[in-house]
């Protein structure tokens, strides 16, 4: 696995990230996108700032590195995506988080707007992750997903992150050539908005 490094306190949560790191880095892999080089990952009781409360891990774009809640931290949450939280759901984020940085790495700096970001941070998300589990948390976000490319946007992410991101699955299932699709919304031929801080 390309060089991930992940800073815990507590080593099941350190393995729980690398398995995620892992599964995002290999289906990545198979879309033809580079890993980076070096990925730093810090395991954390609470996020800083604004984001504090209201996501489970961030990528920054300017240190490309990724911060984590630990599994404590996530715990405490109760739910994420309706659905009782539990150790396949936290590998899911971290997988989610290391698709961020994946993506920060094969996109022009400073370019790609956060809807592109999350759409193929979460269609991460969902395509490693077990596939019970995927079944009970689409079964509480019922409707056909996105049903056009205008409506993948930062405002429709900010509004509602976890209804984008079982859209941004749902309409990926849709596309014919899904590893050209993924390529296409990382080159920025897909989302046209203002870039801002991908959580």
């Amino acid at each position: 696995m390309p060089d991930v490094a992940v800073r815990a306190a507590v080593a099941s949560d350190a393995r729980a990230v690398c398995d995620g790191a892992a599964r995002a880095l290999a289906f990545l892999a198979r879309a033809g996108l580079a890993a980076p080089a070096g990925t730093e990952v810090d395991v954390v009781d609470a996020l800083p700032g604004e984001l504090g409360g209201r996501a489970v891990g961030c990528y920054r774009r300017d240190t490309r590195g990724i911060q984590m809640l630990s599994y404590a931290a996530f715990e405490a949450i109760g739910a994420w995506f309706r659905t009782p939280v539990d150790r396949e759901l936290y590998r899911s984020a971290a997988a989610h988080e290391m698709a961020h940085a994946i993506v920060g790495c094969n996109a022009a700096p400073d370019r790609l707007p956060v809807a592109a970001h999350e759409y193929v941070a979460y269609v991460v998300l969902f395509a490693t992750m077990d596939p019970g589990l995927r079944e009970r948390v689409l079964a509480k976000f019922p409707g056909p997903g996105f049903t056009s490319t205008l409506q993948i946007s930062d405002i429709g992410h900010l509004a509602d992150p976890n209804r984008f991101g079982v859209d941004a699955w749902l309409h990926y299932l849709g596309r014919r050539d899904r590893e050209a699709w993924l390529r296409s919304v990382i080159a920025g031929e897909v989302v046209q908005e203002v870039t801002g801080e991908a959580p």
